[in-house]
């Protein structure tokens, strides 16, 4: 057996503090400044200053306009893309989420995990006047929304159980869930019946969604499919019909990866 010691050799200390500096972006969307970042990492300032200035040299990472916060760019998320799948997993999706549109008349989005935060990759929007309209690259915490219960509860156990520690469970609404435990109950729940629902849990009020895991051939969630309507039109007896139709759809999308 490999002692720790010897393979900590092989590490590369400021590739580490960079890797962790991207990370620690992905969890603040609204951007940080260097001191900020310097602060929460527990890394000097000038060291900060190097990696930064690399990873925004490498396209990873920008400067806001008249403003000393950085963040992240969407490099990541084309990268992210590529990795979800050795398919081009939106191209595949697009003709499933119009069938899903026209049925429901409502958003269809496509959705994937990076870090502790979910990612939209595409979306169709509904025909409907008053409608959800969110642009890919959009983050959203994975407690509270739909596509992140779903991608959570079909994760490998030991995966599952490393993740749900770190995340920060915030409240954003009275039914926001706050508690691990009930957070873990809820994912057994959606192993059981197949589709994750948000029942205006999230940042933006008033919005009911329905969601079902993606699975590659080895069954591990690489995305969510989800639909998204305004509470009033999609309601409480209304969101388990548009679950299980989200579940047929979304295997759909799933057999052609396999």
């Amino acid at each position: 057996m490999t002692d720790k010691s010897d393979s900590d050799r092989y590490i590369i200390p400021n590739l580490s503090r960079g890797l962790k500096v991207i990370e620690y972006l992905a969890t603040h969307p609204e951007g940080l400044n260097m001191g900020e970042m310097a602060e929460g990492l527990n890394i000097a300032k000038s060291g900060i200053y190097r990696i930064v200035a690399t990873l925004v040299k490498e396209g990873y990472i920008r400067k806001e306009d008249d403003s000393t916060k950085h963040k992240l760019t969407r490099k990541l998320l084309i990268l992210g893309q590529n990795v979800v799948c050795q398919y081009n997993i939106t191209e595949i999706s697009l003709p499933v989420m119009r069938e899903l549109r026209e049925e429901t008349g409502e958003t269809v989005q496509l959705n994937t995990m990076t870090g502790l935060q979910g990612v939209v990759l595409e979306h169709i929007p509904s025909p409907k006047a008053i409608r959800i309209v969110v642009a890919p690259g959009t983050l959203f915490d994975l407690h509270c929304t739909a596509p992140g219960k779903a991608i959570m509860a079909f994760l490998p156990e030991a995966e599952r159980e490393n993740l749900l520690p770190q995340l920060k469970l915030t409240k954003h609404s009275p039914t926001t869930i706050t508690d691990l435990d009930d957070l873990r109950s809820e994912l057994v729940s959606i192993v059981q019946t197949g589709y994750a629902l948000d029942r205006a849990e999230g940042v933006v009020a008033g919005l009911h969604c329905a969601s079902a895991p993606i699975l590659d051939e080895g069954g591990y969630p690489v995305a969510a499919l989800t639909v998204t309507a305004p509470a009033m039109r999609m309601q409480e007896e209304d969101l388990h019909a548009v679950g299980k139709l989200t579940i047929m759809y979304a295997r759909k999308i799933s057999s052609v990866m396999i």
